[in-house]
């Protein structure tokens, strides 16, 4: 049977105390449900459906707000999947943005946009949608403007896992109905840290697939970008250490009969190198003392495409360093407690 969120709960504050870290619930006197963006590359590897699976159990428990998702990787069906977790999760209300001026022909590691098709044994559909016409969606970086504009000071934070194209058109974005302010300034206002998914820093000077992809496009994230505002980096080095086995995940979810995360899992081979990277970005923006920093610092990229840190104090980059192999089988027993809790909502 699957564990009711208020067993999960108490099983992972037991586990936080254990080791000394954050619960899953706020303390008393401590700000309840941080107010969330997540920028995704949805459709291109599982971790972004971990991610995601993270986040709508943190708003089951109240410590996290999603306002909004933003589809970072264009072409059919991305945004599709980001209606089905909605839906599935209980939350399909959440607005979904897409970026129709994105990074083309991107390379796809586990295409799963094939849940969208997947039938019961009645001919019905296994995963329900709430809008099943995504065209009219409006643009992920206008979806940035409305959340930041009606938010308080300084309480959003972006948890970004896929391409820069949708934040680099928010910075550059102009005065509109939802906001006076240009967009590099609604940010330095609005935005209280972003949790970045990307570059090899600390293991390489590659800047990694969701720089990698538009190097000049990157280059205008990496200058444009608020220097007010944090950016928290997550290496994928640091990822690379973390990895949920196919037959590891089907296993734990043997007890669920449908759940995105299982049909992707049956249905697509994803033993391709698939580490849990996105996940980390989640959890360094819920519960920041679970990790370990490097100094403050600046991040650039040259001509030929490699990526700099230059340590400085008034720095707004910082980046997680890689775990031992404690602290990594810690954030997958993290990740299994999540998905072994769940129930299925369709």
């Amino acid at each position: 049977m699957s564990l009711p969120m208020k067993m999960l709960s108490v099983l992972f504050l037991a586990l936080c105390l254990a080791w000394s870290e954050c619960p899953l619930e706020a303390a008393p006197g401590q700000h309840r449900g941080q107010p969330i963006i997540f920028d995704t590359d949805i459709g291109n590897s599982t971790d972004d459906l971990f991610a995601l699976d993270l986040l709508y159990k943190m708003m089951d428990s109240g410590i996290v707000d999603l306002k909004g998702i933003i589809v970072e990787r264009a072409g059919a069906g991305y945004a599709d999947l980001a209606d089905i977790e909605n839906t599935y999760y209980g939350y399909p209300r959440i607005p979904i943005g897409i970026d129709r001026h994105g990074i083309a022909n991107s390379r796809i590691f586990i295409d799963y946009r094939m849940l969208d098709e997947l039938k019961n044994p009645d001919g019905s559909k296994m995963f329900k949608r709430t809008d099943t016409n995504l065209n009219d969606n409006i643009e992920g970086y206008k979806l940035y403007r409305k959340i930041l504009a009606e938010a308080k000071d300084s309480s959003v934070k972006i948890v970004a896992v896929g391409f820069v194209s949708s934040i680099v058109q928010l910075l550059e974005s102009a005065p509109d109905e939802y906001s006076e302010l240009p967009g590099r300034e609604l940010v330095r206002q609005k935005v209280d840290s972003l949790y970045f998914m990307g570059t090899k820093l600390g293991g390489s000077d590659n800047p990694g697939y969701n720089l990698g992809g538009d190097l000049p496009l990157a280059r205008r994230f990496l200058n444009e970008w608020p220097s007010q505002v944090m950016v928290y980096l997550s290496p994928s080095p640091v990822g690379d250490a973390i990895e949920y086995l196919p037959e590891e995940v089907l296993s734990d979810m043997e007890a669920i009969a449908v759940h995105p995360i299982k049909q992707t899992y049956m249905h697509k081979d994803c033993n391709t190198g698939q580490k849990m990277w996105d996940s980390l970005c989640v959890i360094n923006a819920v519960y920041p003392q679970m990790f370990s920093y490097s100094g403050h610092g600046f991040v650039s990229l040259t001509e030929d495409g490699k990526i700099m840190f230059t340590e400085h104090p008034r720095g707004n980059f910082i980046y997680q360093l890689p775990g031992d192999k404690d602290w990594n089988a810690k954030q997958l027993a993290l990740l299994k407690s999540y998905l072994k809790s769940s129930q299925e909502k369709h």
